[in-house]
């Protein structure tokens, strides 16, 4: 009995990765197709319809796939990014470098995988920026630099942790918006070598103290808009 219930356990577990696979692949699909047309016209409400009109696709299994509309299209566009970005750096030996130097190869990695389709994710953080209720930039600019740290392997805890997260949180907005509005990858570069420079070596509660008061009104103009 044992065995018999093992196997149907494994069945089971097999027949849902094999279902979430599917969906993946569907959800894929559609975020392929999404890219040109939100790249010419922006993410609205109508982006769905459009797709489905454009590629003879059936607009009601669109919206099982993505049932909150264009917030459900929008949070897979940046699930999928930061997944791009984890297995991209996995291809690089960031395990040598100092924690600041992975933190500054994580960050150009991530502008280089934006910028291979820069007008598509201009259109997706612009629509970040938009005031609603129902998706919260400060959270998903959390989850963003949360994942850096991860990637780069931090492993603080209490205030290390959070201070850590809100000062990069104060650079990833400002490198973001350079990138959006500026096409000079040397300038982009150096500005964030700048600010890296401060955060290289932080042993004291004082300098702590004193980076947050720096760098958290910049994250918090970045994200002032959504609330």
């Amino acid at each position: 009995m044992d065995t018999l219930r093992k196997l149907k356990s494994f069945g089971k577990k097999v027949m849902m990765q094999t279902k979430n696979k599917y969906l993946l692949n569907k959800r894929l699909k559609i975020l392929k197709y999404a890219k040109n047309i939100v790249a010419e016209h922006g993410l609205t409400s109508q982006t769905l319809k459009k797709i489905s009109k454009k590629h003879e696709l059936d607009i009601n299994e669109i919206n099982l796939l993505f049932p909150d509309g264009k917030n459900d299209l929008l949070q897979f566009v940046l699930e999928q990014l930061n997944i791009d970005l984890e297995n991209y750096c996995k291809k690089l030996d960031l395990i040598r470098l100092p924690v600041h130097k992975r933190i500054r190869k994580i960050l150009i990695s991530k502008i280089y995988l934006m910028n291979k389709e820069k007008k598509f994710y201009n259109k997706i953080f612009l629509n970040l920026l938009i005031p609603k209720k129902n998706f919260s930039l400060p959270l998903k600019l959390y989850k963003s630099v949360d994942q850096i740290w991860f990637i780069a392997g931090d492993t603080s805890v209490d205030f290390n942790f959070y201070t850590k997260r809100l000062i990069l949180a104060g650079i990833y907005s400002r490198i973001i918006f350079f990138f959006f509005n500026n096409n000079n990858q040397k300038m982009l570069e150096d500005l964030l070598d700048s600010n890296l420079k401060r955060v290289s070596k932080i042993p004291e509660l004082k300098t702590k103290l004193n980076l947050l008061k720096d760098y958290l009104p910049k994250a918090l103009k970045f994200v002032k808009n959504s609330i």
